[in-house]
């Protein structure tokens, strides 16, 4: 079947036609409208938001390392590192744990075409030295990181070693303090501080023996007595108005203070050497409750109540006195637990003022002379404490006991004495702590054995003993 098509007439409709604005022809202001929209787009997006946000970035840099950087007084961030700042005229100041070594003025310009997409970056740099304040400020700092970072033997991608002597060699440059330098070498324990500090005395042009390149793990260091010396102990007494403490006095002593060890760390820490101990008296037992609620009801401020202010003080941790009840009623001879190194030092110095006598921790060394008189080698695994009749009481187990002897790892193999180094810093290292405790297993513990501790741990397994003079 076919349909026919007929063709439809349309409907005539007139033309559209523009009309002239302000007497232009249509093409001539649609071409103005078209420019005008445009400069309008490139303004909102390329310009206007530069205008609001009104910064630039600033890169910050220094040639004496890792510096702090002040901006109008407000700290933004340590060298090398780039941030905003406002446009226009600040004061820049460059410091070093405190110490400011260089400040200047600068102006920061006002970039304002697509820098939100195509950031400008401003450079700042100094190049001014340290000051004998920052160079000492800086040389503290390293050996308080060497002394931190001397106790984690294994590095990864969570725990990364930060390059601190090669840190040091470019802050300090031909400043740097060699003391200093030679007390950092006897902290390194792991092959990545070795290798930091050797490329540290390159940059240098130093040579200086690192007591660490001795550790081939195959040869043997250290020395042992054949047969452990007889020391015998005399009984005495401390006495004040306050306080009384039974102790026995250690006559002078030779010995060597460790073993024959693999020339590895952390075997070293035990290597013996031959020492000399002068004569000097020390207590029959562990400081207890009752003697160290003597000492805080005549010093509130190492009260329980002020482990805040203690806190806040770096003295203590969170655990001080932690499960502790003193009390001045009962005279409890269970030794004194979960207190500082920094609080049995206070101890001796308060007992030092009643007493009129010198009263301090005991060095290791001392410590180990002390433990010599103990003839039977008895392990104590409680708190309770044997009795001390010919010698002093539980060396060995009950609690791990502080002494007065700075933790220096490779100072077993090192000549160096490093002490008025550390001091002159005031360089508050680990402490070492010996005789294990009652936790312990008493077949990996004996009096060469050596623990370390941080001078503000507080731990339910670790006490203290005095010694005098």
């Amino acid at each position: 079947m076919k349909f026919n098509r007929r063709n439809k007439d349309l409907p005539k409709v007139d033309p559209v036609k523009i009309k002239p604005l302000f007497g232009m022809e249509p093409g001539k202001w649609l071409t103005m409208a078209y420019a005008l929209g445009l400069v309008l787009f490139v303004f909102l997006v390329a310009i206007l938001p530069d205008m609001i946000d009104g910064h630039k970035r600033v890169t910050f840099t220094s040639t004496s390392g890792v510096v702090a950087v002040y901006v109008d007084d407000v700290y933004k961030g340590g060298t090398p590192f780039t941030t905003k700042i406002e446009s226009g005229r600040h004061q820049v100041s460059y410091r070093v744990n405190g110490h400011e070594i260089d400040s200047f003025t600068i102006k920061v310009g006002h970039p304002v075409f697509l820098n939100w997409l195509l950031p400008r970056t401003q450079k700042v740099s100094s190049s001014a030295s340290l000051t004998s304040e920052a160079l000492a400020s800086r040389s503290k700092e390293l050996l308080e990181d060497v002394d931190s970072y001397s106790a984690i033997l294994e590095y990864d991608d969570v725990h990364r070693y930060p390059p601190i002597y090669t840190q040091y060699a470019q802050s300090c440059g031909s400043a740097y303090d060699a003391d200093v330098l030679k007390a950092a070498l006897q902290f390194v324990t792991t092959e990545e501080m070795h290798q930091d500090s050797e490329a540290a005395l390159s940059s240098l042009g130093v040579s200086m023996d690192s007591p660490y390149s001795q550790l081939d793990g195959s040869s043997t260091v250290g020395v042992a007595d054949a047969e452990a010396p007889t020391v015998t102990a005399k009984s005495t007494k401390l006495k004040t108005d306050v306080i009384s403490i039974d102790g026995f006095t250690i006559p002078a002593a030779d010995f060597s203070n460790g073993r024959e060890v693999t020339a590895s760390y952390p075997a070293v820490m035990e290597a013996g050497e031959l020492v000399h101990t002068e004569p000097f008296n020390i207590s029959a037992y562990c400081i207890t409750e009752y003697q160290y609620a003597l000492f805080t009801a005549a010093n509130p401020d190492w009260a329980l109540s002020n482990k805040d202010n203690l806190m806040a003080s770096g003295l203590v941790d969170d655990y001080y006195l932690d499960g502790i009840t003193l009390s001045l009623t009962t005279a409890t001879n269970r030794p004194i637990r979960n207190i500082s190194w920094y609080a049995a030092d206070a101890f001796c110095k308060w007992l030092s003022s009643i007493s009129g006598v010198t009263v301090y921790l005991p060095s290791e060394n001392q410590w180990i002379a002390a433990s010599l008189t103990d003839t039977e080698g008895g392990f104590q695994k409680s708190l309770m404490p044997s009795t001390a009749e010919k010698f002093p009481a539980a060396m060995l187990g009950s609690v791990w006991e502080m002494t007065g002897t700075r933790f220096i790892p490779l100072a077993r193999i090192s000549d160096a004495d490093i002490e008025e180094t550390l001091n002159a810093y005031n360089v508050q290292t680990a402490m070492v702590v010996k005789g294990g405790s009652y936790v312990s297993d008493m077949k990996s513990i004996d009096r060469y054995s050596v623990g370390v501790a941080s001078r503000r741990l507080c731990s339910d397994f670790m006490g203290f003993r005095i010694a005098w003079n």
